[in-house]
């Protein structure tokens, strides 16, 4: 009979002990919304070396150019979620996160956006392409060293991001196989497309110009071109030709 006792005992003291650190973090809480804000932390991460925003953006976008006075607003007063928004709304950064501390900090950590390639336009702005498939404008503070997309296509390309239209997503997908490999992302250094949607390749260790077709059957075009490099050009010299054509089926043709 005593056992039943001692659980109902420790149920009761779990409890309290449960409603006492609940207090204590409902405490805390509203004693961290009462503070007002001393300084805004930025902390941009720089992985991939690329230098689009800085700090003083940052801010900016923050305090909405001036118009939204931080410093010395009660932390309370944040909407935290609006702040994220606008942050993001510079297409350089790809995330970003914004939170309170408990020094009274309001804290910002943003995320660069990385360019995979440059579109390159005769009759119009260039713009990069980043992982996620979006159009980004151009910086006059850094410029990426990525690859070059040009031709007739490149206006079709730039008027909204890759994943929005077929043809566009298959760029990215052929832009996304280059990336994943060491060879070609170090080979491949421009893609010329036609208004129809041709591509031709031009590679960094050969003058040959690659008639790739258009963007279909990516992994088995880019094992032919790997054939050509490893067993032809070698055999037949790295001269001897100059364009390759990638575009039928189980055929290499070399002029």
């Amino acid at each position: 009979m005593k056992l039943p006792k001692i659980r109902i005992r420790t149920g009761v003291k779990l409890v309290a002990l449960m409603m006492v650190v609940v207090t204590a973090v409902g405490l805390v809480e509203k004693k961290q919304q009462s503070k007002t804000c001393n300084r805004v932390v930025v902390n941009i991460d720089n992985q991939f070396d690329n230098y689009f925003i800085n700090e003083n953006d940052i801010l900016k976008l923050v305090s909405e150019g001036g118009m939204n006075y931080i410093l010395g607003k009660k932390i309370d007063e944040f909407d935290l979620k609006n702040i994220e928004y606008r942050i993001k709304s510079n297409k350089f950064v790809h995330d970003v996160e914004v939170f309170t501390d408990l020094e009274g900090n309001l804290v910002v950590h943003a995320k660069q956006s990385k360019p995979i390639a440059r579109v390159v336009q005769t009759y119009g702005p260039d713009a990069y392409i980043d992982t996620d498939g979006r159009i980004l404008p151009v910086s006059d503070r850094f410029t990426a060293r990525v690859l070059l997309i040009s031709g007739d296509f490149t206006r079709t390309l730039v008027k909204s991001d890759l994943e929005k239209t077929p043809e566009g997503k298959q760029i990215f997908e052929m832009l996304q196989y280059i990336q994943r490999s060491e060879l070609w992302q170090a080979q491949i250094v421009q893609l010329d497309i036609d208004a129809r949607g041709e591509i031709v390749l031009y590679s960094q260790v050969s003058d040959q110009l690659i008639e790739f077709g258009k963007a279909e059957d990516i992994a088995r075009k880019f094992k032919k071109l790997e054939i050509f490099y490893k067993e032809i050009l070698p055999k037949k010299g790295w001269n001897k030709y100059e364009r390759v054509n990638l575009k039928y089926e189980n055929q290499i043709v070399c002029e």
